[in-house]
Formats: C-alpha cells, structure tokens, sequence
C-alpha cells in the first residue's frame, strides 16, 4: 500500500515543512484539508508511547466531540485480529500453518485445506461482498457472537483453491474471529482479544448508538432508511476506537508489547501465493519495509458508509498515526503517509527529499 503511493511520486509531492516540535503548524494544514470533506474527524499521533500531536476537525462536529470519541474504524479491525493471531503464534506456539478443522471440526469439508496463516493473508478462498445486495443482507443480520455471523458465507464455495489467488474478504476475518474464540475458549470476541493482548485491545465491537453520521450520504437518503450495523463483522470490520485508543493500539505494537521487536522483520514481511506472488499483507496488515525512513510498517484502512479510519505504524521509529471519522468520505492514506513523514522529520531527524 505504501510502497505503491511512493512509487508514483507521493513522496516528494506531500513533503511537509519541518517545524519545531509543539508547533505543527505543517501537520495541522495537512489536516484540515482532510476535515473538510468529513462531519467529524479525528487524529493523533504518538511516539515512543507518547501523544506529540492530536486534532479535530469536520463540518458539523458536536460540543461534546473529542478525540476520545468512539467511531467504527471498520477494517481497521483486521489487523488487530492478525495482532493477536501474531502474539499467540510467538508466546503461546500457535501453528498458523494448521488446517483451520484442526480448530472448529464443524466447519465445512471443503475448508480442511485453509490454514490460519492464508486467512490472515487473504488467500484462504473465502469469499468478500457480492455486491451492494450481499452487504446490506450482512448489514441487517444480528450477531452476538463470531460463530452467529458464519451462517451468512460458510456453505458457499470457495472462489479458489487454499493459496491460489489473494482475495480480500471481510467474511475471512469474521471466521477468523470465531476461531479466536474457539483457541481462547472466550464467550465473546473482546474476551477473546483480552485473553490475548491484555490491556494492548482498546477496542470494543459495535454496538448501537454510535455515531455513524449516515445523514451526510451525498444523495438525499441513500443509506438513511437503514441501521447501520457491524456486529457481525468481528474482526473483520466491527470495532469502534477512538484516534487516540487506534493509536495506544498501535504503539503498544511498535514497542515489542505484542511480539519482540526483533521479530518486526519476519512479521511485517507480506506473505506470498503458491506461485510465489507477493499478496501486500500478512496477519491482516499491509506490511513491508520503508526504505526512505529506514523502517518496518504494518498498516491498514477501513470505511463503510458508518466511518472511515487509517492506522499507520512505522515500527522501528515507533511512531502511529491514527485518524477517525464517522462518514466514509476520501481515502485517509495520503493525509497519514503525510503526517507520518512530517513526524519522522521532526522526531526522528530523517532526511526526507523535499518538494
């Protein structure tokens, strides 16, 4: 995902004006070009552990909004799922590389060649959407647990064989999730994360109430008649966080709290297809190494109609940015590959090239 932003010269376009730490005058620019195109939006960036910088914005933002409030990041939510599959397989020896029957023996027969790992890596054979159609049909369905929302894909055929083809799919990291729960032995989702992560999971699965500003659609009442809902989602897209929670999340990873930061290289390396294709990801992150800074990255985005959301962590400089909205509006990646540059210049005394 980076790496494609840099190669068509985004580096050089974004460049921001170092200014001295405290004043980020630069950063808040970039910002607010952002904010307009959102009812709220929220950001903050840490390093090594510590909030530096944080703002909000948008056209019709509440008195009482802050960036301690919650919005659904949406897919966000896959790569604090692989985070967790990441820590069991370092602490606890977890074969990713086991057939997910191994786990739930109910599952259907034509699952017994997928492995953990190709979830993770979106190369299991699961399906996505099938159109709008398919979505608002998982929309309106009601889950209390992973295992309820399994019902709406498990009997479908797969689209490819185990490893053949990288196909991004939510429903792969609802199963994902249920099989969280099972190798927990957890009641619920959160529980599960809990078991694993600790206090590291800052987040909480959807719930109703939350601010989904699903009256800013554009054309009159294109989503208005419906309640948005992602609790069948999971892992997979149906967790709420604030900016300043997405971003603890993210620190907590680049400090070591979640695997050794010796093992950055082996986990923030994408996984490949059977014919050796690079897939961009691994553990439900897009991963890779940014040569300009000198540093591992895991990020991820994630929007439907109730939000949008971007996490991007430079590991090695330990340093997250983290924005939030509650309306899918524009892409969140340049404004974050932006801030992230800007706060490797002023932090970390990187010498980027300049416009």
């Amino acid at each position: 995902m980076i790496a494609s932003l840099l190669s068509a010269g985004f580096l050089a376009a974004t460049a921001l004006t170092t200014q001295p730490a405290g004043q980020h005058a630069a950063a808040q620019e970039v910002f607010d070009a952002l904010a307009e195109s959102f009812p709220a939006l929220n950001a903050t960036v840490m390093v090594e552990g510590e909030i530096v910088w944080e703002a909000e914005g948008g056209l019709a933002r509440d008195a009482g909004d802050s960036v301690e409030q919650d919005y659904n990041f949406y897919s966000i939510a896959k790569m604090l799922t692989g985070m967790a599959y990441a820590r069991l397989e370092a602490e606890s020896g977890l074969d990713l590389d086991q057939s997910i029957r191994l786990i739930d023996t109910g599952l259907p027969v034509a699952y017994d060649g997928i492995t953990l790992r190709q979830l993770l890596s979106h190369t299991g054979g699961v399906r996505h959407y099938q159109g709008e159609r398919d979505w608002r049909r998982f929309n309106d369905r009601r889950c209390a647990t992973p295992e309820d929302a399994l019902g709406h894909f498990i009997d479908d055929r797969l689209i490819a064989a185990p490893g053949e083809r990288h196909q991004y799919t939510t429903f792969g990291f609802a199963l994902l999730s249920h099989l969280l729960v099972e190798i927990t032995g957890a009641d619920s989702y959160d529980a599960a994360m809990h078991a694993v992560l600790g206090d590291v999971y800052m987040a909480r699965t959807d719930r109703e109430g939350v601010d989904k500003a699903v009256t800013y659609m554009g054309e009159a009442g294109a989503f208005d008649a419906i309640a948005l809902s992602a609790e069948c989602k999971f892992g997979g897209g149906g967790l709420l966080a604030s900016s300043r929670d997405l971003a603890a999340m993210g620190a907590a990873f680049a400090a070591g709290e979640v695997i050794a930061t010796e093992r950055f290289s082996q986990v923030l390396t994408a996984q490949t297809l059977n014919d050796g294709t690079s897939t961009g990801m691994a553990y439900g992150m897009g991963v890779g190494y940014w040569e300009e800074l000198g540093s591992h990255y895991a990020t991820h985005s994630g929007g439907s109609p109730g939000g949008r959301g971007f996490l991007l962590v430079l590991a090695d400089l330990e340093i997250v940015v983290a924005l939030t909205a509650n309306f899918d509006g524009p892409q969140h990646a340049d404004t974050a590959i932006a801030l992230g540059q800007y706060f490797a210049r002023t932090y970390a005394g990187i010498d980027l090239p300049q416009d």
